[in-house]
């Protein structure tokens, strides 16, 4: 009987470990407020430089002849 009892514990432990490493894996995923800063930061640096090309492209003479 103290065998049984033994030999469940460690399938237990298994299922602990299993179910910490999947809310680990969880956890991991949540972006944190920090997170959500830096891609913000990211995607406005973006269209900075898409505003500055696009700036850039409407004061060269080429590029007006172009759009004619």
């Amino acid at each position: 009987m103290a065998n049984v009892a033994n030999h469940s514990a460690p399938e237990q432990g298994k299922f602990r470990r299993a179910v910490a490493a999947v809310w680990a894996f969880l956890q991991a995923l949540d972006s944190t407020s920090f997170d959500y800063t830096l891609d913000r930061i990211e995607r406005l640096e973006q269209e900075v430089g898409r505003l500055r090309e696009e700036l850039s492209q409407s004061r060269d003479p080429a590029a007006g002849d172009a759009h004619k």
